[in-house]
């Protein structure tokens, strides 16, 4: 590779570590919320598509959680609780309020934690999530825990030159497991079984409490990061700079992941699906877990992938490159396969 592309590279290092995050889109905190409760971007039907014995159309249905609740970088913003959230209306609560019928109250927003959902102020202007809650509530869906790893914002660091590294953020450091790992000690790993998981506890508890009379569904992550049996055998790696960089056009869907960390982050997706697994059984609550599901449907997947690969965005000088909204996150074919599995468990539990 040319010395001006390994430059070029360089500086895409330091721009994307600093840019958008996926499941943290936004511009400021400052912005402000619009009031509650929120419109219903879809129509409630008198006589929707299915019913639910339990649960009948009309009833009160609220969705908690972060962007893989939201939508995050699908089309059709909602623009709710507010702009920084990056919320569609086509997310899977909207699919599922109107399969059934229910009157939705959205308020899932990209990059929210645990703490976010049960008392932290996300954006001013927005309550904590938990607060749409009441005992009139006879849905709730919720998908949390991995801002709370930090999976998301340590995948877009991860973001590497080849299969073999560096990666962009690491001073040369020839993977994110690498600089992760320390003396045997797997921070991120040692995060989840402490941190994350009393998070995920605790907030379920919290929504059990605050909605008494609802069924409750806990949504748990697709692959983002396949197992050994559905990784190629050359590998995932696609890369997210070329020549076409230098003019100031990026690759599109691409998977600039090292061959070590997809095993690594793997491995980290798997321990947050057993820590949240492992919550909900506590709580008794239904668990959707679609990890092992998926894993033929990851974003290294070239043929009808659930999650999107890496797409760079930037000034036409190079002066800002971001990760475009969706980037490793459920695409259209994924938001629709996780409504239906939703849906299966809603029509299990209330059906």
């Amino acid at each position: 590779m040319s010395a001006a592309v390994l430059a070029l590279v360089a500086a895409v290092c330091v721009l994307v570590t600093t840019g958008v995050v996926p499941g943290a889109p936004g511009p400021s905190a400052a912005e402000a919320a619009p009031s509650w409760p929120q419109p219903q971007p879809f129509p409630v039907s008198s006589d929707p598509p299915e019913r639910l014995a339990d649960v009948p159309p009309g009833s009160e249905y609220v969705a908690l959680g972060d962007s893989y609740s939201a939508g995050y970088g699908l089309d059709d913003p909602s623009h709710l609780p507010t702009n920084a959230c990056g919320q569609s209306a086509r997310d899977y609560p909207h699919r599922i309020a109107q399969r059934f019928g229910l009157q939705l109250t959205d308020v899932t927003c990209g990059g929210a934690t645990s703490d976010d959902v049960t008392s932290g102020f996300q954006f001013k202007g927005v309550p904590p999530q938990i607060r749409a809650l009441s005992a009139s509530t006879r849905l709730v869906t919720l998908t949390i825990g991995g801002n709370d790893a930090d999976l998301f914002g340590t995948a877009a660091s991860c973001l590497a030159l080849s299969a073999k590294g560096p990666v962009f953020s690491g001073r040369d450091a020839p993977s994110c497991e690498s600089t992760l790992v320390r003396d045997g000690e797997d921070q991120l790993g040692t995060k989840i079984a402490s941190r994350v998981a009393l998070g995920v506890a605790d907030t379920l508890a919290r929504v059990q409490e605050a909605a008494p009379n609802a069924v409750i569904v806990f949504l748990g992550y697709p692959a983002i990061f396949p197992d050994a049996e559905h990784t190629p055998a050359k590998g995932c790696f696609r890369a997210a700079v070329d020549l076409g960089t230098l003019a100031g056009s990026f690759p599109t869907d691409t998977y600039p992941f090292t061959d070590t960390d997809v095993v690594y982050l793997h491995g980290v997706q798997e321990q947050l699906d057993d820590v949240s697994a492992e919550a909900a059984r506590a709580a008794g609550v239904r668990f959707v877990d679609v990890f092992a599901d998926t894993q033929a449907r990851s974003a290294c997947a070239t043929k009808r992938p659930y999650v999107s690969g890496v797409s760079l965005d930037g000034a036409s000088n190079l002066q800002r490159i971001d990760l475009e909204p969706g980037a490793l996150h459920p695409n259209e074919r994924g938001v629709a396969y996780l409504t239906d599995r939703v849906a299966s468990a809603v029509q299990d539990l209330a059906g």
